[in-house]
């Protein structure tokens, strides 16, 4: 197994804070590890939809003086089906890729669009829409990513879009919970530089809430996979507005973001179902995990071995 083996930085981890974001890298590069995958969320550096030219500089200043190669993780908040704010959506993206390319970073994960925005889900305000109407906002999704590119190719960036988190009583929030639906999208947009970001945690979580096979299910992506997140989880689905981890971790519920081998993934076939893989293998866990990092590369290495 040559893929390099890569941690994501939790954006509580930084929340802004440049010192903050080098504590963390110091951190990281005493454990060894090749990628560091950035959130674009935590970095501050896109405002209002637009890069802060002053803010850039500081960031690349900092990651020049590190080994790693970057990957990139671009806003939570981004949704392509966002209508009301539909050019500051699309400017957060075209920021993304642009962040992307200045510091040499080929990989940028994206979350598909949500039909519901988070606080539509709090507040339950979303109307059922019909069929023709999410095939409308899938269309204009496919569109906005088709025409970005010849942008991200000469920026040298795949831009990656990532199978979702479910939550009970949600079902269908965003088409991308499903990755049958996932590949779909990302056959109809048909660009070499938009491929697919697996999220083992969110597809465990989505194929024991929707009873379907984990592996039969995750061995769909294999022609699009280009990029892995990996932790762990029991299972066990969440609602939405539960979102104390104290509480959820005792039962082990939700998309817990645990250390791999914590939970009931089985990592070592999955690996299996999707080799041969040529991608990052990003370690994504809550900052409450965050001290098991070394512990984590090595049980991950373990469990995917071939």
């Amino acid at each position: 197994m040559s893929n390099k083996i890569g941690i994501g930085i939790n954006v509580k981890l930084i929340n802004g804070s440049l010192v903050a974001l080098k504590n963390t890298l110091d951190r990281v590069k005493q454990v060894g590890f090749d990628v560091v995958e950035l959130p674009l969320h935590g970095l501050d550096v896109i405002v209002g939809g637009r890069i802060r030219s002053k803010r850039l500089k500081e960031i690349k200043n900092i990651l020049k003086d590190y080994p790693f190669t970057y990957s990139l993780h671009s806003p939570e908040s981004l949704n392509l089906m966002n209508l009301r704010e539909a050019e500051v959506e699309k400017s957060i993206l075209k920021s993304s890729i642009d962040f992307a390319y200045e510091i040499s970073g080929h990989i940028l994960v994206y979350h598909p669009g949500r039909y519901k925005s988070e606080i539509e889900i709090l507040l339950n305000k979303q109307k059922r829409l019909k069929q023709k109407e999410l095939e409308n906002l899938k269309k204009i999704e496919q569109d906005i990513l088709k025409s970005l590119s010849s942008t991200l190719k000469d920026a040298n960036v795949i831009l990656c879009m990532e199978n979702a988190r479910p939550f009970i009583g949600e079902k269908g929030y965003t088409y991308a919970e499903d990755i049958e639906e996932l590949v779909k999208q990302v056959k109809k947009i048909d660009d070499e530089n938009i491929r697919i970001a697996l999220d083992f945690g969110h597809a465990y979580l989505s194929t024991s809430l929707y009873n379907k096979n984990f592996l039969k299910t995750i061995s769909k992506v294999k022609p699009y996979l280009k990029h892995l997140h990996l932790h762990d989880n029991f299972g066990y689905p969440s609602y939405f507005q539960e979102k104390d981890q104290n509480l959820l971790i005792v039962n082990g519920r939700g998309d817990m973001h645990m250390p791999p081998g914590w939970g009931k993934i089985p990592f070592k076939k999955a690996t299996q179902v999707l080799n041969p893989v040529d991608c990052f293998f990003i370690i994504e866990l809550r900052p409450r995990y965050f001290e098991y990092i070394k512990e984590s590369k090595g049980a991950l290495k373990i469990l995917i071995k071939s």
